[in-house]
């Protein structure tokens, strides 16, 4: 494989960064926030500052190539930039030798990146791969086949950021491994039409960036994939779209990808160098977060069960050395969520008391009885009633809050108000300001469903079908989305079932 660049004219506002370094442990953490990131980081406050700026370009390039305009989203990418594995692993176990990884959920939207394992020629893809799936549920969400899903994100993270220059569409080493023998390829008609449940592996990404990559080298190809995206979202046979749309037969793309492999363009933005970022606040962090940081993030983002009193005995015992602001609302999470109510309420009422408005305060103590009417069916109703007027205060403190919005739609399920309108806009409301959190999306759809809104519930679902791999919750995606297509309403269920196979 012989890679090429093609020159292009430099987008000259793109602000300069520096390459990236992986980061030293050190035991302050510091925060900085930008247009469209919050980044955490117990690296120096200078390579924070690059770090976030790059993040920014990145986000800049995405908007280039996809042509998107709109202002930054609300909810900003929370991002931690942790020193080892070790660090990793105390947020969510997923190994200590990741690179990092990325989660949606009703109760956040963060990225972790394992900073000793960021480097060399694979730095930065897994969160420019991730960031990539995020930015376009924000800004283009729509029904993309899988591989375009993973295609594009594997074509845009080998991006290079650097004072003078910006390159992009170059090809991941591991990738192209797998593309030197092409015996082993999979038939293109098997990736691009066959069942995507049955597709994933290596050898699955490095086609699926090929094919990509084919498609956005060249304007008339870009039009052609657009014809046969509107095709398929019209219901139109996706062989016979494909056809029509691009012009070949599917059986011809084979050869057409292994001839485009022999020489692969890849771009370079030249530029001068340009002013950096400046709309960045950076702040230290209170000493109690240099000790509970990490598990403040694995609280927001659901500990394992088996995991739970290790983590609420910890926090407990922290805090006790603290006892500021900061380690008191950590506290006051951990309790409601694995220990005790009671607890978390004098905790949350002292804090309320000095920050009444408050509207992550109030979130939490409304989450506190919306939890126990979950655990305790015989108060149940009046717990749900309890939330429902702290998280109006929630919401009305902060509008943009979306974990307060799905909380307070849940609290309603129990009185006549739910199968309303007003639910039904306050779940949109939800989507709208976090589109990559499926759990949102799926009780969206199901309360569309049971209202009888089947086109609207469908263009909701639509975005998931490629996106949400677990069992569990690809199946209910596809069922809801069956009924969506034949105008039919569900038994009513529970529309705020768990999407995740995940014990947490």
């Amino acid at each position: 494989m012989v890679m090429k660049f093609l020159a292009v004219r430099a987008i000259a506002w793109l602000a300069p960064l520096l390459l990236l370094h992986a980061a030293p442990a050190q035991a302050e953490w510091f925060r900085a926030e930008s247009d469209s990131f919050v980044v955490y980081s117990s690296g120096s406050l200078e390579r924070l500052r690059e770090r976030t700026a790059m993040l920014e370009e990145f986000d800049q390039l995405l908007r280039a190539l996809t042509a998107t305009r709109s202002e930054p989203a609300p909810r900003k990418l929370v991002v931690y930039l942790v020193p080892n594995g070790f660090q990793l692993q105390q947020i969510n176990p997923v190994g200590s030798f990741a690179a990092g990884f990325y989660s949606a959920t009703p109760d956040t939207i963060l990225a972790v990146v394992n900073e000793s394992a960021n480097r060399g020629l694979f730095e930065n893809q897994v969160l420019f791969h991730e960031y990539a799936h995020h930015f376009m549920l924000r800004y283009h969400p729509a029904g993309y086949p899988l591989w375009f899903v993973e295609g594009f994100a594997e074509y845009v993270m080998t991006a290079r950021i650097a004072p003078d220059r910006i390159e992009y569409g170059n090809y991941n080493q591991a990738r192209a491994s797998w593309l030197a023998d092409r015996m082993d390829w999979l038939p293109y008609e098997d990736l691009v039409f066959g069942d995507p449940s049955r597709l994933g592996g290596a050898r699955f990404y490095a086609q699926s960036w090929l094919l990509v990559h084919y498609l956005l080298s060249d304007a008339g190809r870009q039009a052609r994939f657009a014809d046969y995206l509107a095709r398929i979202g019209r219901g139109e046979d996706r062989r016979q779209a494909f056809a029509a749309a691009m012009g070949i037969q599917p059986r011809g793309l084979q050869g057409i990808l292994i001839s485009y492999a022999q020489r692969i363009p890849y771009h370079r933005l030249e530029r001068a160098a340009a002013p950096a970022t400046t709309n960045m606040r950076v702040e230290r962090l209170p000493a109690s977060a240099n000790d509970l940081l990490l598990h403040a993030a694995a609280l927001e983002l659901g500990v394992r069960e088996r995991d739970r009193d290790g983590t609420l005995n910890r926090v407990r015992r922290i805090a006790s050395r603290h006892r500021d602001p900061y380690a008191q609302r950590v506290l006051a999470r951990a309790e409601l969520l694995y220990g005790d109510p009671a607890a978390a309420d004098r905790l949350l009422d002292a804090l309320l008391a000095a920050s009444p408005n408050d509207a992550e305060l109030l979130y939490l103590k409304g989450l506190r009885h919306l939890i126990s009417g979950q655990r305790d069916a015989a108060t149940r109703v009046d717990q749900y009633r309890t939330a429902q007027l702290l998280l109006a205060r929630a919401h009305r403190a902060n509008p943009d809050h979306y974990p307060t919005l799905f909380r307070y739609a849940e609290s309603l399920s129990l009185g006549p108000r739910f199968l309303t309108e007003n639910t039904q806009n306050i779940l949109l409301l939800a989507v709208h300001l976090a589109p990559q959190v499926a759990q949102i999306r799926v009780s969206a759809a199901h309360l569309l469903l049971l209202r009888e809104q089947y086109e609207q519930a469908e263009a909701v679902l639509l975005p998931l079908t490629s996106t949400v791999h677990e069992q569990k919750g690809a199946h209910r995606v596809r069922e809801l989305l069956r009924l969506a297509r034949a105008r039919q309403r569900p038994p009513d269920g529970n529309v705020f079932a768990p999407l995740s196979d995940d014990d947490r």
